[in-house]
């Protein structure tokens, strides 16, 4: 609708014309009209009762709370949206549940939400590089050594719903249980404990994690149906695998279902589809439980062991996120909120209901642990490589100043099937999301992505930095052992560590200056490559 005059009127007409059987449709909505207006006429001549003024106020009163219900949906949840367009895994009968307003106030807002203005240069002028070979320049050289495995693993990627770095760091097996299972699964896995997110949102955060972003969003904009070339998913496709999107939430959340498929994405399974294989799973406002999305995946991690296809499966979880409640009736174990940093605003987090948080956070990694130690038991480690980190922090309340990496800590996780590799991770480094990718990519295909771009965690001699593009200090900032360097235009200020703070010191170190000049050519080269792909 919205290309109808920006693209070929003339051919769209013909289009519809030709598809559409436009004469029957005028027909048939004619007589929808009529057929009301005649039987109404018909009834009300006949009905001889005559009812008086306050019967026919209170029928009037009751009839529109009885019609404000029906369109809201409910009392206690949310009201009917978008993501209740999705009954059937189906995709089109769930492209005729929404009416023509609907769907045209759907359409409408996601085209009025977001457009890139501006030229690609720009991205470069605001740090100060007058064309793309001068901000080359400022990027590290690095060995590229490889760590390509003898063979193509599966790889699974699952995003967490706010698992925080805090709430993970915090966990207590017998006094503040975060974990569960988890914590067994994590024996022989890499666990970096001091990450942080490329976003501080969730759907911000996972275009970060796909395209390496800092704009977004731009899969529900008027690019959300464009096949985008820099999209990061694209090299698991090319190199022959099977690429599918996973989440625990309705499959229109956030177009999702409509969009995803033009990254790289061959299919796209959401509430709809678990629920269908499920059906004795409980559905929450925001989707489906974790352990039902994670036995989903196992079927699918099933099916490639049949077909010797290899097969990449990206997940979303939604359970921990508020309204906060364990589904299922699942037991959970003892958690005390007392045992958090002392960073965090108890009082000010959620209006009190942090035990209920810490409960949820528990069934969520409970989840994951099961998932990983089923695939231990049923050998499937053996061929899977399997990354798993939050897409942000828990929304919880700080004393930010100086606990910037607290804020926006989580943790990054990956089990391997090559022990090897292992030997030389310096697991007590400051990682990011942008390290996570680059990492599965060069193990499972061997591709190695541009120095612009995050770090593979398992090359030898990987540079120091993590490369956030969060951008309440402007645009972003880097954070590694010589502290922290935030990213704002030309500028960059700095920060060292005084134990767990970060303090602003006055003039930057030697190692701040490299790690800063680095991630800033890093930040203003994304920007460049997304907004000349979204131009292409």
């Amino acid at each position: 609708m919205f290309g109808f005059f920006q693209d070929d009127t003339k051919a769209i007409l013909q289009t519809l014309w030709q598809d559409w059987p436009i004469i029957t449709y005028l027909l048939v909505l004619s007589a929808g009209i009529a057929v009301p207006f005649t039987a109404s006429s018909v009834f009300f001549n006949r009905l001889k009762a005559n009812p008086k003024g306050y019967q026919l106020f209170l029928l009037g009163i009751v009839s529109t709370l009885l019609f404000a219900f029906f369109i809201r949906g409910s009392i206690g949840k949310f009201p009917l949206r978008q993501e209740d367009f999705a009954v059937s895994k189906v995709q089109l009968i769930n492209a005729s549940v929404p009416n023509g307003a609907a769907a045209l106030y759907e359409a409408t807002k996601a085209w009025r939400n977001f457009q890139i203005k501006g030229e690609p240069s720009q991205a470069l002028t605001k740090f100060g590089y007058s064309n793309i070979e001068e901000a080359k320049k400022d990027l590290a050289v690095r060995a590229h050594t490889s760590t390509q495995l003898s063979f193509r693993p599966n790889v699974v990627f699952t995003v967490m719903e706010s698992m925080s770095g805090d709430i993970f760091n915090s966990h207590d097996s017998l006094a503040n249980n975060t974990l569960g299972s988890l914590e067994t699964a994590m024996e022989d896995a890499v666990v970096f404990r001091k990450g942080v997110s490329i976003e501080n949102g969730t759907f911000p955060s996972l275009e970060g994690l796909l395209f390496d972003t800092p704009i977004s969003p731009i899969s529900q904009s008027i690019y959300g149906r464009k096949e985008l070339s820099f999209s990061q998913v694209r090299a698991f496709k090319e190199a022959g695998y099977r690429t599918i999107f996973l989440t625990g939430c309705p499959e229109p959340w956030r177009q999702i279902n409509d969009t995803f498929k033009f990254y790289g994405f061959e299919e796209i399974y959401g509430q709809a589809a678990i629920g269908e294989k499920f059906p004795n799973a409980e559905k929450s406002p925001w989707g489906i439980g974790d352990k039902w999305m994670f036995k989903f995946a196992e079927d699918l991690l099933k099916e490639a062991e049949g077909t010797g296809r290899p097969v990449f499966i990206m997940m979303l979880s939604t359970t921990n996120h508020p309204p906060f409640k364990v589904p299922d009736g699942e037991q959970v174990s003892k958690v005390d909120i007392s045992k958090l940093p002392k960073t965090i605003n108890l009082e000010g987090s959620y209006d009190g209901n942090m035990e209920m948080l810490l409960k949820t956070y528990q069934y969520a990694a409970n989840s994951l642990g099961n998932f990983i130690l089923d695939l231990r038991n049923k050998g499937w480690l053996k061929n899977t490589i399997v990354a798993a980190t939050g897409d942000h922090n828990a929304r919880m309340r700080y004393q930010s100043e100086g606990n910037w990496h607290h804020v926006f800590g989580v943790p990054v996780l990956f089990w391997l099937p090559d022990q090897n590799l292992k030997a030389s991770v310096d697991t007590d480094r400051w990682v990011s999301h942008r390290d996570i990718l680059p990492s599965l990519l060069a193990m499972s295909t061997g591709k190695i992505l541009g120095n612009e771009k995050g770090r593979n965690l398992f090359a030898k001699d990987i540079e120091e930095g993590a490369v956030s593009f969060i951008g309440w200090s402007g645009s972003g900032f880097v954070i590694g052992k010589p502290g922290m360097v935030t990213l704002n235009g030309k500028n960059l200020e700095c920060y060292g560590w005084q134990d767990d703070k970060l303090v602003k010191v006055e003039r930057c170190s030697k190692e701040q200056e490299k790690m800063g000049k680095e991630a800033r050519a890093q930040r203003a080269i994304s920007e460049y490559i997304v907004r000349k792909g979204l131009n292409e």
